[in-house]
């Protein structure tokens, strides 16, 4: 019965109602450009002016996104910090038809061209600086850090540090040692108190 009402009630109505539950939870700086299907994790915080835009975003327990940032697709672990203005998952156009204007792409039957739409996965406790960008197709691995400015053209290997236009690994935050057995120990997934203890 639950069901069928909710799916009575009008979109705008649904999505005023997100709005003040976000509000209520994060302050009066969340807009409502937040979808309704938007997964969010425990305690996550965002900033103001933050854009989130297609309806499969999912962002991990305990993370944050600062101010001005915008997500157009992806996956965002746990644990993650993201800097003022950064994007992540901006749409692509197909690069292998006559042109690249949405105006002529979007006539074309989807089975003649490529798929453009490759949401991004953000790996846990990762650290991406501001402004920087976040393409789509890419995987940030566990505990990297994306220095502010970089471009993510391809994927980040877990621990390193990257940087640069296109972003290049620039060193590593441990040895592979140290690095072989967070990875197995995933402490991102255990119980909060855990954490804590163990810190």
């Amino acid at each position: 019965m639950l069901g069928i009402i909710k799916k009575l009630v009008p979109t705008c109505i649904k999505q005023r109602i997100r709005l003040a539950q976000l509000r209520k939870r994060f302050g009066n700086n969340v807009y409502s450009v937040i979808p309704l299907t938007t997964r969010l994790g425990k305690d996550v915080a965002i900033g103001q002016a933050v854009e989130i835009f297609m309806d499969d975003v999912e962002i991990g327990d305990f993370s944050y996104i600062n101010r001005y940032s915008q997500v157009y697709s992806g996956k965002i672990g746990k644990f993650c910090s993201i800097g003022y203005g950064v994007r992540i998952g901006l749409p692509e156009h197909p690069t292998d038809i006559v042109s690249t204007s949405p105006k002529i792409y979007r006539n074309i039957k989807s089975q003649d061209i490529k798929d453009v739409y490759s949401p991004p996965i953000i790996g846990n406790d990762v650290w991406i600086g501001a402004n920087a960008i976040i393409l789509q197709g890419v995987t940030v691995g566990d505990g990297a850090i994306v220095a502010a400015g970089a471009v993510v053209t391809k994927d980040v290997p877990p621990y390193a540090i990257v940087g640069g236009v296109p972003a290049k690994v620039i060193k590593y935050r441990f040895p592979d040692s140290i690095i072989l057995k967070l990875l197995e120990i995933k402490w991102w997934d255990k119980p909060e108190e855990w954490i804590l203890e163990n810190v």
